[in-house]
């Protein structure tokens, strides 16, 4: 007996029939057991140089904002004052990162954590060369007070872009089983060198996608290697959060129109109204489901 068939739950059946269809039923359970996971690019099924292009991209994206040059790479280690300026809301910048956004096999993963209205709260780059900087132990549900645990209100799905083969590549750290505190750190929690939470290093090679709970407590190391770590870091919530880019008012007709899931992925169905003179009754349903219904 498969229970998605049984139409019981059409919200969490229809995810689960997406987690089937991609072969990520051992994500879903780390997601579960350890608030992360690492998708391979085999589940992925991206187009073939589908991560060589959202790699150069970035770079491209940023060299043009901020009036810089970035060259090779594998050999580039530009400062981070200059690369980290106007790094958010690249959606519209190249159709790769609407590619990004919208992998099915992604979003059935975004969906499960944050429901099947999830909206795509925003896009930004990592791009670190050799230097020192670490980030602390943070969780990324800000504005969720403690005591809102046992379900995800936001996620943060990043693509990999470069390998991260060991610690001297500057990954990301995670302390896993976090999610379920509830709350973001203390203070004498959040410092790497003083903590007494276990943590792991984010170890993926260039293709896969790193998605964890939004309050899963994670931080970077320094990076020790020549070259460049290049990530596409991008934030799901769920629909009563608030998203750092209000793309179901702003993204073009001309990609809604190319990307059809686009439409969804932003939240255009959703509160709030667009013209709140001429109600469209239809964008209510979504959010009285989600009161009673975490997959909705």
């Amino acid at each position: 007996m498969r229970i998605s068939d049984q139409g019981a739950s059409p919200h969490a059946d229809a995810i689960m029939k997406e987690i089937a269809r991609y072969d990520l039923f051992e994500n879903v359970v780390e997601l579960e057991a350890y608030g992360l996971t690492v998708v391979p690019p085999e589940k992925l099924r991206t187009a073939e140089g589908f991560i060589e292009r959202l790699r150069d991209a970035m770079i491209t994206t940023c060299e043009k904002r901020n009036g810089i040059p970035i060259g090779d790479r594998l050999t580039a280690s530009p400062p981070k004052e200059a690369v980290d300026p106007n790094k958010w809301d690249v959606l519209e910048e190249d159709e790769v990162f609407v590619e990004a956004a919208t992998n099915p096999a992604m979003l059935a993963l975004v969906r499960w954590l944050c429901g099947e209205s999830a909206v795509l709260a925003g896009q930004t780059w990592i791009i670190k060369g050799r230097e020192g900087r670490t980030h602390a132990l943070h969780s990324d549900s800000h504005g969720i007070p403690p005591g809102g645990g046992s379900i995800a209100h936001m996620c943060n799905a990043s693509w990999i872009c470069t390998d991260y083969a060991s610690v001297d590549d500057g990954p990301t750290v995670f302390a896993p089983g976090t999610h379920k505190f509830g709350r973001a750190t203390l203070p004498h929690e959040a410092d790497l060198a003083m903590t007494a939470i276990p943590t792991i290093p984010l170890i993926a090679k260039a293709g896969s996608l790193a998605i964890w709970n939004g309050a899963t407590w994670h931080a970077s190391l320094p990076r020790n290697k020549d070259g460049l770590r290049i990530t596409l870091v991008q934030n799901y919530m769920r629909s009563y959060m608030r998203p750092q880019v209000l793309y179901d008012r702003t993204v073009s007709p001309q990609l809604r129109q190319k990307f059809p899931e686009l439409d969804r992925v932003v939240g255009r169905p959703l509160y709030p109204y667009i013209d709140s003179q001429n109600v469209d009754g239809s964008r209510v349903a979504p959010f009285i489901a989600t009161g009673t219904d975490p997959y909705a």
